[in-house]
Formats: structure tokens, C-alpha cells, sequence
């Protein structure tokens, strides 16, 4: 929150007060407000997107999802290839299934979800999948990452 000293609010209330001089003075006002204004702008931002940010906003823009703990190795080195080309990813290697780790990054509002198994590890590629679960289908790590680069320079609101 702030504490806001207000020299407008008093004018157009028409307050005065009388001062030990004897005269009449418009006062400052002295008040407080809960959210500041990049708060009251998250919150709006919060209310009209349902926590489902723009790519170029979201915190995490997408989450390598190995099918099984043998992919794991592969899912670790297209994060690093991610990250290395600016994307906020992270990998979700947890010993849980993969569709309670797909509805999880979904619920996370996590734009893209990037499975990798066996066909993957071997084509050095991602299975990709919109939050929304669209499948984008396979695309290799290169091809991707030109994809959300191009969709964060422009500031584009779709996928």
C-alpha cells in the first residue's frame, strides 16, 4: 500500500479548517491506499487475463514434461537450450503421471507444455502443447524456440 499526501480532494470537497492565525486554510489530506499503482495494474491485468498472461508476461512460459524418469537426462538439456535462448522454462521430471503433470502446468496457466519421451529424445524434438491443450505436434527444439521468440517480440496475446 501508499500513504498519499492529497491537495485535490479537499479543494473539491470545499474543506477548510480554521488556523491559529485566524483565517481559514484548505488542509492536506492524509490517506492511505491498499494497492499502489503497479499493484492496481497486476490486479486488473490478473482480472481481465484469469492468470492466463500473454507468453511474454508469463512467469514460466513453458514446462519440459519427460514422460518417464528415463527422459529426464533429454528434458534437462532442452531446458538448458531454452533457457540458453531466453524462455523462463522448467522441467517437471516429478515421479507422478504425466497427465496429472500436463493438468497441473495447465491449472499453472503455463502457455506451453513440451512432452518428451523415446521418438522425441531420438529426433531431438518436442512434443508441443498449448495450456488451453491444443498439440501443436513435434517441432525441434530450434524450431520452437524461433516460435516464441517471434510471439515475444511482437507481444502478441496468442500462442
Amino acid at each position: 500500500g501508499t500513504v498519499q499526501l492529497d491537495y485535490q480532494m479537499p479543494r473539491r470537497f470545499d474543506l477548510k479548517y480554521v488556523g491559529a492565525d485566524g483565517a481559514e486554510h484548505v488542509p492536506v489530506m492524509i490517506h492511505r491506499a491498499m494497492l499502489g499503482s503497479i499493484e492496481r495494474f497486476m490486479a486488473i491485468l490478473i482480472e481481465q487475463t484469469a492468470g492466463a498472461f500473454p507468453l511474454w508476461l508469463a512467469p514460466v512460459q513453458a514446462v519440459v514434461l519427460p514422460i518417464s524418469e528415463k527422459f529426464a537426462e533429454y528434458g534437462e538439456a532442452v531446458r538448458r537450450a531454452l533457457s540458453a535462448g531466453s524462455v523462463r522454462v522448467e522441467l517437471d521430471a516429478r515421479n507422478e503421471k504425466l497427465g496429472y503433470r500436463i493438468r497441473e502446468a495447465q491449472l499453472q496457466k503455463i502457455p506451453y507444455m513440451l512432452v518428451v519421451g523415446a521418438r522425441e529424445a531420438e529426433e531431438g524434438t518436442v512434443s508441443v502443447r498449448r495450456r488451453a491443450g491444443e498439440d501443436l505436434g513435434a517441432l525441434s527444439t530450434t524450431d520452437f524456440l524461433a516460435r516464441v521468440r517471434g510471439l515475444m517480440s511482437s507481444r502478441s496475446r496468442e500462442l
